[in-house]
């Protein structure tokens, strides 16, 4: 049996890509020299209500990996088919970046060693961190997938109307108990643990576990997709309450930490820890609430944003490449030239819509071309399993 779409995702994957390339157009101007204190604090305002870009899409990885693969799982052709449509990019990806970053270095055999680390390691490409992040999920998926098809199995012996509840509220507190340990305790005392350990700390950010409430969140919304739409829809004023009150718990963290001197430290706006943790799962049942919106109106900007949503992974890639030469245009003209009066708020929003623009239609433009999935992955509708089992609530209703 084929399944319907989930419209509300396609918009959700848009909004998050947006959010992810103002992001890292923030971060092009928040630390220049020139950037007044009030346009500093402005972008970094802006900057915690955009900050659910990767938690957003590790959260759409749990719903439709589970939405698809409910009931029958491959692993081996599971694994290949990914590998294939992220995998592939990454390793053609990394070298290209490197090159450009480092275009004066000679291809030997120490250039290759290089290439390597930071095929383990990407530190230099600021964004390909989250390639690792998520094939990580796909390495795990079938222990997520056994965990919660037997704790729903469990839970639907004594109510069905409680499916996957008291997983998602343990799971919530042990992972702020993490987010704690990531914010306060593992900073200070990496040094301490052998050395993997200290690695695996060290990375933390693209470290599965550390993003693990997301993807079972996601995961479990989708057992019961339209119980869930309702509860979105009934706590919309309390999640508005909650997103009130973290945002300015984040941004009074932020104050302390920086206060009146520049440039501001967006460090202190790490996803790792508990305020955020707080703001991120408010801002995504906010969104959530939005695309379902989104879905009913069916008007030109979210069939703009959906499409967006459909080549968000290849212009994921690509974006930075555009961002990091648009920027070097602009300095190189002197258009951003340290010492003059320039309004770097207004400034931002326009990198940013134009590498959106140039990302997605290069994107779109690959997707086109015979080879193109080896630079950007398949587009579309992935992975559909015929004749799959439904998770509970999906197979009864158009999603």
């Amino acid at each position: 049996m084929s399944k319907e779409r989930v419209s509300e995702w396609d918009i959700l994957r848009g909004i998050a890509f947006l959010a992810i390339v103002l992001q890292h157009s923030i971060g092009q101007f928040a630390y220049r020299k020139d950037t007044s204190l009030l346009d500093a604090y402005t972008l970094a305002a802006i900057y915690h209500l955009i900050k659910f870009g990767v938690p957003a899409f590790v959260f759409l990885t749990g719903a439709t990996l589970l939405y698809n693969y409910y009931g029958k799982l491959n692993y081996l052709e599971f694994i290949r088919k990914r590998s294939l449509d992220v995998l592939v990019p990454y390793l053609v990806w990394t070298p290209i970046y490197y090159v450009y970053i480092f275009p004066q270095k000679v291809i030997n055999v120490e250039w290759l060693k290089e290439v390597g680390k930071q095929l383990l390691v990407p530190t230099q490409a600021y964004h390909l961190w989250f390639i690792i992040l998520i094939f990580q999920f796909y390495l795990v998926f079938p222990f997520f997938l056994k965990w919660l098809t037997w704790a729903n199995g469990k839970n639907d012996l004594y109510d069905k109307k409680r499916t996957l509840n008291p997983v998602l509220v343990f799971t919530g507190l042990g992972y702020i108990v993490l987010m704690w340990a990531s914010y306060k305790y593992l900073p200070y005392h990496a040094s301490t643990y052998p050395g993997i350990i200290q690695f695996l700390i060290s990375y933390r950010n693209s470290n599965f576990l550390f993003y693990s409430f997301y993807f079972i969140f996601g995961a479990v919304i989708t057992f019961d997709l339209e119980r869930w739409r309702k509860i979105i829809r009934g706590y919309s004023y309390w999640n508005f309450v909650l997103l009130v009150v973290s945002y300015s718990w984040v941004g009074y963290e932020l104050f302390i930490g920086t206060g009146y001197n520049l440039p501001i430290n967006l460090n202190w706006s790490t996803t790792l820890k508990p305020s955020m943790f707080f703001l991120v799962l408010s801002e995504l049942l906010a969104l959530y609430l939005i695309a379902m919106k989104g879905t009913q109106q069916k008007n030109w900007m979210t069939k703009v944003i959906s499409w967006f949503g459909r080549y968000s992974f290849g212009a994921y890639l690509v974006h930075a490449l555009i961002l990091g030469i648009l920027i070097s245009v602009l300095d190189v003209l002197q258009l951003t030239h340290p010492g003059m009066n320039r309004h770097y708020v207004l400034v931002t929003f326009i990198i940013f819509l134009i590498v959106t623009v140039i990302s997605s239609l290069t994107s779109y433009i690959l997707s086109m071309i015979p080879l193109g999935k080896y630079l950007i992955g398949s587009i579309g509708a992935k992975d559909k399993p015929k004749n799959s089992a439904h998770p509970a609530g999906l197979s009864s209703h158009k999603v």
